[in-house]
C-alpha cells in the first residue's frame, strides 16, 4: 500500500497513526510543493490520495482516478500559550490544529467561472 502525502506540512503522528487504523500499514511518499493540476499528481504512482489542495483540484483528481481521494479533517484549538505578534506587537493566544481524522471524497462536482 503507497499512500502520496500532498502537502507542504509533515503528516503528524495522529494522522499516521489514523491511516494505519484505516489501511494497514503503508508506505506514505510526501510531495511539498506547488500542485496545480491533477496530472501532476497522477504521475506519481499510489494506491490513495492523501491530499490538502483547492477543491477545483480535487474535482479534478477524483474525476481522473477510481482511487480513493481523502484529505484530512482537523479542529482549530485554542491552546495555553500566549505570545507577541510581531507584526502588531499584541499579545495574543496561540492556536493548534488537532486532527479529527480522513475525510473519502466520494463524488465532488464544482462549477465555476472567472470574473
Amino acid at each position: 500500500m503507497k499512500i502520496l502525502w500532498v502537502s507542504r506540512h509533515k503528516m503528524t503522528k495522529e494522522q499516521i497513526d489514523d491511516l494505519t487504523r484505516i489501511y494497514g500499514e503503508a508506505e506514505i511518499i510526501q510531495v511539498d510543493q506547488t500542485i496545480n493540476r491533477a496530472e501532476d499528481i497522477l504521475a506519481i504512482d499510489a494506491d490513495v490520495y492523501a491530499v490538502v489542495l483547492p477543491i477545483d483540484i480535487i474535482a479534478e483528481l477524483k474525476k481522473q482516478t477510481e482511487k480513493d481521494v481523502i484529505r484530512p479533517v482537523s479542529s482549530r484549538v485554542k491552546s495555553d500559550v500566549t505570545k507577541i505578534n510581531p507584526a502588531n506587537g499584541l499579545m495574543e493566544s496561540e492556536y493548534i490544529f488537532r486532527h479529527e481524522g480522513w475525510q473519502r471524497i466520494n463524488r465532488i462536482e464544482i462549477d465555476t467561472e472567472i470574473l
